[in-house]
């Protein structure tokens, strides 16, 4: 009975173990392949940061946004509030 224990626990261990080992193998290949989509994006990004006419949000359009989050934070309370009423 022990020995049909230990064989169980000795199985499970090595399907997680070789689980891990596969999602280290797809992580890597996937970073490989999606390497250059993200050197793309990068190269982008920095070209929007090195142009002339980016600037800065002026003082109105922070409270904008500010309004913005906060509004959608308020909306979301309330649902989420109503949501644990039910």
């Amino acid at each position: 009975m022990i020995i049909e224990g230990l064989k169980l626990t000795l199985l499970g261990m090595m399907v997680v173990y070789a689980f891990l080992g596969m999602l280290v193998v797809i992580a890597n290949l996937s970073a490989k392949i999606f390497k250059t989509f993200t050197e793309r994006e990068a190269s982008a990004f920095a070209f929007q940061m090195r142009r002339k006419d980016h600037a800065v949000p002026s003082v109105p359009d922070q409270r904008k946004i500010i309004a913005a989050i906060s509004a959608s934070i308020s909306a979301h309370r309330t649902r989420r509030k109503r949501d644990l009423q039910q």
